[in-house]
C-alpha cells in the first residue's frame, strides 16, 4: 500500500464527525502510554477494555502505536480485514467505517496500520484529523494503546486527555523512562498552548536549555512565564493542575515494588508539579504469558488469575468505574469472574 497520506484537501466536514441527533457522545478517552517498550501497555489496554465491557459500557480499543501495531493480536485478528492505513489514505471518510467487531457485543476494536510504510511519521494535518476522529468515537470508553517513547505524535495523542494512562514496570530504567515521558508531555503541553506567542516560547526554550536542565523544577518556569507574562503564568499553572496522568504499575513481584511508587509519585509532583494519581498494580503472572499465547485477554482466558483480580480492582477502585448492570460491588471480583467466564464460552 502507498505511503502517501491524502494531506492536501479540507478534512472530513463537520457532518461526518456528528451523531444523527446533533450531539457528540460523552466519551471517556484513555490513552495508555509509558516511557519505554515492554512495559505491557497493550496487554493491558486489552484488558482493561475488556474488563470494561463485562462491566456493562460500550467500549473501543484504538491501537494508536503507529510504529508497531499489535493491539488485534490479543483478539485473534491475524490479518485484520481494516485499519488505520485505511483512514489514514482516505479509503475511508470516517474512523468508524474501520470498526472491527469481537466476540463481545458492546467491544470493538480499531487496528493499527502496520501496512502503511511510513505511519509513524505522520504530518500534523494526518494527526489532527485522527484526534478529532477519536474524540467523536461512539462509546462509553476509547482506550488508545500508544507506542513507546516520546515522539511528538504520542505526546499527543497522550493529551486527548489529562487523565491518560502511563503504565510502568518496577525497574529503575522503566521509572526514569517514565518519568521523562511525562516531563516531554508537559513541555509539549506548554509549547503548544503558547505557540502564538513568541515571548513565551522563548522563555519555555530557553528554560529547557538552561534551568530546566539543572533544576528540572517546572515552578521555575511558571514564575518565569508570569514574570514575562501575568496572564500567560496563570495561564501554565492552570495547564499544569488540571494535568492528572495516572500511573499503573506493572510486573510487581515483591511488596517494596509498590512502596517505591510513591516516592516516584513525589518525585514527580516536586520537579514537574504535576500530581499523579496512582490507580494500582498488576502482578506478575505466568497466566498473562499464556494468555497471550493463546491471543486472548488473560481475563477471559484465566479469570480467577492473580493478575486478572488485579485488573478487576483497578477497574473498581483505582479507576473507580462502576457496575453499570448493577450485578456486583468493587468487592465482588470473584462474581465478576465468573461474568468474564461466562463471556469467554463466546471467544
Amino acid at each position: 500500500m502507498s505511503a502517501q497520506v491524502d494531506l492536501e484537501r479540507e478534512p472530513d466536514s463537520d457532518t461526518d464527525l456528528i451523531l444523527l441527533d446533533g450531539q457528540v457522545p460523552a466519551t471517556t478517552i484513555w490513552p495508555v502510554a509509558g516511557g519505554k517498550g515492554g512495559t505491557g501497555k497493550s496487554t493491558l489496554t486489552a484488558n482493561l477494555g475488556v474488563g470494561l465491557a463485562l462491566l456493562g459500557y460500550k467500549v473501543i480499543l484504538v491501537d494508536g502505536d503507529l510504529g508497531g501495531a499489535d493491539l488485534h493480536l490479543f483478539f485473534n485478528q491475524i490479518s485484520p480485514p481494516r485499519s488505520l492505513g485505511s483512514f489514514l489514505t482516505s479509503e475511508t471518510r470516517s474512523l468508524r467505517d474501520v470498526l472491527l467487531p469481537t466476540p463481545t457485543e458492546n467491544l470493538k476494536l480499531i487496528c493499527g496500520g502496520n501496512e502503511l510504510v511510513g505511519a509513524a511519521n505522520l504530518s500534523y494535518l494526518a494527526k489532527e484529523r485522527l484526534i478529532r476522529h477519536i474524540q467523536t468515537l461512539d462509546a462509553d470508553y476509547v482506550l488508545v494503546d500508544l507506542g513507546a517513547g516520546s515522539a511528538y505524535n504520542t505526546l499527543d495523542f497522550f493529551s486527548l486527555s489529562n487523565q491518560g494512562i502511563v503504565v510502568c514496570t518496577p525497574e529503575p530504567q522503566a521509572r526514569v523512562d517514565a518519568y521523562g515521558f511525562i516531563k516531554n508531555t508537559v513541555y509539549r503541553k506548554l509549547r503548544r498552548r503558547f505557540a502564538r506567542h513568541e515571548g513565551i516560547k522563548e522563555v519555555i526554550n530557553q528554560f529547557a536549555k538552561q534551568s530546566g536542565r539543572r533544576t528540572g523544577r517546572l515552578c521555575a518556569l511558571v514564575e518565569m512565564i508570569g514574570e514575562a507574562d501575568p496572564q500567560a503564568g496563570r495561564d501554565a499553572e492552570d495547564l499544569l493542575h488540571s494535568f492528572r496522568p495516572r500511573l499503573l504499575l506493572n510486573r510487581v513481584r515483591r511488596r517494596r515494588h509498590v512502596d517505591e511508587v510513591h516516592r516516584f509519585l513525589d518525585l514527580v509532583q516536586e520537579y514537574l508539579s504535576v500530581k499523579m494519581d496512582y490507580i494500582g498494580y498488576v502482578r506478575s503472572d505466568e497466566a498473562i504469558l499464556e494468555a497471550c499465547e493463546r491471543r486472548r485477554p488473560v481475563l477471559l482466558e484465566s479469570p480467577k488469575a492473580s493478575a486478572s483480580r488485579d485488573i478487576y480492582t483497578i477497574l473498581m477502585k483505582g479507576l473507580r468505574v462502576s457496575d453499570r448492570l448493577h450485578r456486583f460491588t468493587a468487592e465482588d471480583a470473584g462474581k465478576l469472574a465468573q461474568v468474564a467466564k461466562t463471556e469467554a464460552r463466546f471467544w
